[in-house]
């Protein structure tokens, strides 16, 4: 199934600084166990995003610059709600309760948005990847993807993700995930085979604050 590109939001999650990676480098089990640690038991997480596109191929074109707005409750509700800075009007939320996912359009203010209501599961991949990169869900990860973990500058840690299913390797070519000193997620970078690669940067991460289940609910 060919993902939408918004998907890749909530992906996002937005890396400037995430480094390259050589062919001799090797995986550091003791820094992947370090971030499992940090990343258990916590129950929510809200904060903003910066996310930008741009085309690997072709750096003379354009970014695409979107705001994300997100609220994650573990393990399967989230609302997320994609901006536009240089469009007022534009507003798209995708939101769970666990078990219907409702992506509410809104492009000019004053005029009714377009609601679409989906069993969960169905066309939201991307969606719950986010809940899985911000709750370091290792187990869910190691089913799609190869983990790797290597140290950065800074005393920070890379954990490069590289799809395993043939599906998945069709619409993503590779996942990097950015860990500050103290284990926090600063960044998200994907590319996909299409050559647009989408850089999420961490503006804000607030975690385990209550959020309200009327947050992951939308009409009857």
């Amino acid at each position: 199934m060919r993902l939408p590109v918004q998907g890749w939001l909530m992906l996002a999650l937005f890396l400037p600084p995430a480094g390259t990676f050589s062919a001799e480098a090797t995986h550091d089990a003791a820094r992947l166990e370090q971030v499992v640690a940090a990343h258990q038991g916590h129950t929510t997480v809200q904060g903003r995003l910066r996310w930008l596109t741009s085309q690997r191929d072709d750096p003379g074109a354009p970014v695409r610059e979107e705001h994300v707005r997100f609220y994650l409750r573990f393990p399967d509700h989230y609302a997320l709600v994609l901006t536009k800075p240089q469009d007022q009007d534009y507003k798209l939320s995708f939101i769970s309760d666990g078990v219907t996912r409702t992506e509410v359009t809104q492009l000019f203010d004053g005029q009714a948005p377009d609601v679409k209501k989906t069993a969960v599961g169905t066309g939201d991949e991307v969606d719950r990847l986010v809940l899985t990169c911000f709750r370091f869900d290792l187990v869910a990860m190691q089913k799609d993807f190869a983990v790797m973990a290597t140290a950065a500058a800074d005393h920070r840690t890379i954990i490069t993700l590289t799809p395993l299913a043939a599906k998945l390797k069709e619409q993503l070519t590779v996942l990097v995930l950015t860990f500050s000193a103290d284990q926090k997620l600063t960044a998200i970078r994907s590319e996909d085979p299409q050559g647009n690669r989408f850089d999420f940067t961490v503006l804000e991460a607030i975690y385990d604050q209550p959020l309200d289940d009327a947050m992951f609910r939308i009409g009857p």
